[in-house]
């Protein structure tokens, strides 16, 4: 019986022997067996082999064994490719949601740094001050809880009620007039340009008169004219000559619907006689610019809304102030609006922080916060003539709000509508609550109030060159006004 031996290697001459024999060899001699030359045992290396060759497979002796073997190869390889694949989407799917979460930490963390330092600095003024002058922000708070008037007496709250009631029953009775201009009229609207506030000067707000072919135009100097539709030219200046005008940017604009009245806000709150021209009074609730003005329907009461997050309460008869009311609800941007509800019982403000509040006016309560257009600086709200709908304009477009949807959803609902594209100054509904207005970008804009849909864009010549601030309907729609910052007053119909 033949043992198999292990074989090694000479390290210096490559030669292959048998394990036991050349150990013996060398031991007896000390040379190697070929060469000659010296070798001794630590200059051996073992080499191991198999002792046996593996058959080869039985798929492997016939072409459709082979076929057949690849063939399960290739669906193996494919196999793991889909598996690899299907991890590395996972694994991407995972990153992007890990990726999402780190910025959404470092957006919360940059804020609370950012309000960490304002508290910081706040602190660090409040250490400089005596410590008998209480903090400014504690003073203007202790002031605002404080009533600045005899406050909305129960004899105004129960006129506004019977009002709202009559307004009620009359709106779910209330027929589109016959004579509202049709969709294709308001589309062939073309647009003639009105001179007004001179070369130098520009309009920055517009208001039509409900029963009168008559709009008012405050412009960027303070001056204030009243314009004839049918004439198509001016026909009254307010401010000018012996009538001190405001002495900044007029913001808002109202006519009132039964009197001879003009109601502008700038610096301040002023009433004019809209057929003479001349001043009537000055409100002087607010110290600071006024940005929002609102007439009650019943057109006895007032309410102007300013920078400093306050809105006041006028009786306009007598030009006192009822009540003033503050913003604590953590509001940080000034107020760019307001607006009465059709009703008369809920009050709008909107906001340079982007934030929709709706007030009890009454209780004077905030009844629902809405953060509507995800920071972009709102610049005007108007309430649908039916109650149902709020549109908002800011830098992000013009958005649409069911009202039956934001008293119960509140911060969380969702706009019906929302146009992008274009930065907005300005969107009104007409009375009929049919079409919807907008100042969009440098264009004038038309919806439809129940499908969203456009009716008209207003961008033949002469076309706007610059953003369009202020827009307004006529009466049954049969025309339109628009200002835009180039200076431009135009007559659409």
């Amino acid at each position: 019986m033949r043992v198999q031996l292990e074989p090694v290697v000479s390290k210096k001459s490559g030669h292959i022997f048998e394990k036991r024999t050349i150990r013996k060899y060398i031991q007896d001699s000390g040379h190697c067996p070929v060469t000659g030359n010296d070798l001794a045992l630590s200059d051996l290396v073992d080499v191991k082999a198999n002792s046996t060759v593996k058959p080869k497979a039985a798929e492997t002796s016939s072409l459709t064994g082979i076929i057949s073997m690849f063939q399960n190869e290739w669906d193996a390889h494919v196999l793991e490719m889909h598996l690899l694949r299907k991890e590395l989407d996972s694994t991407r799917t995972e990153l992007a949601h890990t990726l999402y979460q780190h910025d959404a930490a470092c957006r919360v963390i940059a804020k609370l740094l950012k309000d960490q330092e304002a508290l910081k600095a706040e602190l660090a003024e409040a250490k400089k001050r005596p410590s008998h002058a209480p903090p400014a922000a504690a003073a203007a708070s202790a002031a605002m809880e404080v009533d600045s008037g005899p406050g909305i007496s129960d004899a105004i709250k129960a006129k506004m009620d019977a009002k709202s009631g009559e307004l009620s029953k009359g709106r779910k009775k209330r027929e589109v007039s016959a004579g509202l201009a049709k969709e294709e009229a308001v589309k062939g609207y073309v647009s003639k340009v009105i001179p007004a506030h001179g070369a130098k000067d520009s309009s920055m707000c517009l208001d039509v008169h409900p029963n009168k072919p008559l709009v008012v135009s405050g412009s960027k100097s303070g001056t204030l004219e009243i314009i004839n539709t049918d004439q198509a030219k001016s026909v009254c200046k307010l401010g000018s000559g012996k009538s001190a005008g405001h002495t900044k940017a007029v913001n808002r604009v109202l006519f009132h619907a039964s009197q001879d009245l003009v109601v502008s806000a700038s610096e301040n709150v002023r009433l004019w006689n809209s057929a003479t021209g001349s001043p009537i009074k000055t409100l002087t609730a607010h110290t600071c610019e006024v940005t929002g003005i609102t007439l009650h329907a019943t057109g006895d009461y007032l309410v102007a809304a300013a920078v400093d997050r306050t809105w006041a309460f006028y009786d306009l008869e007598t030009g006192t102030v009822c009540q003033i009311v503050s913003d604590g609800g953590g509001a940080v941007g000034a107020y760019s609006g307001a607006q009465f509800h059709p009703d008369g019982l809920i009050l709008g403000t909107c906001s340079a922080d982007s934030m929709v509040k709706l007030w009890d006016v009454k209780s004077q309560q905030n009844i629902v916060t809405l953060p509507a257009h995800g920071g972009a600086k709102i610049s005007s709200l108007n309430f649908s003539e039916n109650g149902y709908f709020l549109a908002t304009s800011a830098s992000d477009g013009i958005k649409v709000w069911d009202l039956r949807k934001v008293s119960k959803q509140g911060a969380n609902a969702v706009a019906a509508k929302h146009y992008e594209g274009a930065s907005a100054r300005d969107a009104r509904f007409d009375f009929s609550g049919q079409y919807l207005l907008g100042a969009f970008g440098n264009l004038v804009r038309v919806w439809q109030a129940k499908t969203w849909n456009d009716v008209a864009v207003y961008d033949s010549a002469p076309r706007n060159t610059a953003e369009v601030v202020s827009v307004a309907w006529g009466h049954d729609a049969k025309f339109l006004v628009s200002a835009s910052l180039d200076g431009s007053l135009k007559l659409w119909a």
